[in-house]
């Protein structure tokens, strides 16, 4: 039998499996399902991807990993392929937030039905929090991960009321969470400074240049509230 392991940012989105069933929606290679019923933390697992040709890799995994009684591999785009409380845990990894976002439009009801979504965004992670904060959902967990040099940010949510912002956090912003804030997520601080860095560079170019685009000066200002309540909160 093959033993799987998972890279740090899958690792912390398996950590927050709720239920006995799974389904990881865009499962590509299939290790997420395969650890969390390897480590026996689940019983039941689903893997959809949107198409036969892209399931190839998650099927090649059960086999080898002998898991074809508790594993169900199933094509379909989003969470078409499931119903409602099927799933207790739906994990969204390795996709664009924008694209999460539509997929938990399209799936409703059986995102809102779901006890835990689960979310590793690779970009777009602006758009996909500020669709959970106004469709009602409410971010109960995060955190931060660094991987392979990246910073990646895991949001955990479930249909309900958002929680409030803490005192002094931008109204609107959703780049990041509040919850590292109040949590004290030791790498909070060096994503923010990373963040505000690769901005700042790209501004002090174009200054360079005899130009002082308006976006970035703003993203650069937001930045320098949020490191500065972030060292606040976390001395």
């Amino acid at each position: 039998m093959k033993s799987v392991h998972l890279r740090p940012r899958l690792l912390a989105a398996a950590a927050r499996a709720e239920g006995n069933c799974v389904a990881d929606i865009g499962c590509d290679h299939g290790r997420l399902c395969a650890w969390l019923l390897q480590q026996g933390r689940v019983a039941r697992a689903i893997g959809t991807d949107v198409s036969e040709a892209s399931l190839q890799k998650a099927r090649a995994l059960c086999a080898l990993c002998g898991l074809e009684d508790a594993w169900a591999l199933r094509v379909g785009d989003g969470l078409s392929a499931l119903t409602p409380n099927e799933a207790d845990t739906l994990f969204f990894c390795g996709m664009g937030g924008e694209l999460i976002a539509r997929m938990l439009e399209s799936g409703d009801m059986i995102a809102r039905a779901a006890r835990c979504i689960v979310m590793q965004p690779m970009r777009g992670t602006a758009e996909l929090r500020e669709y959970l904060y106004t469709h009602a959902y409410e971010i109960f967990d995060e955190q931060i991960v660094l991987d392979a040099g990246r910073y990646y940010q895991i949001i955990a949510a479930r249909h309900g009321t958002p929680r409030p912002l803490p005192p002094g956090f931008p109204e609107g912003h959703y780049t990041f969470g509040a919850l590292p804030f109040t949590r004290h997520d030791p790498l909070l601080l060096p994503m923010l400074q990373a963040y505000r860095d690769g901005h700042g560079k790209r501004l002090d170019k174009a200054r360079a240049k005899g130009q002082s685009p308006a976006r970035l000066c703003g993203i650069c200002e937001e930045m320098d509230t949020l490191i500065a309540l972030a060292k606040e909160m976390n001395p």
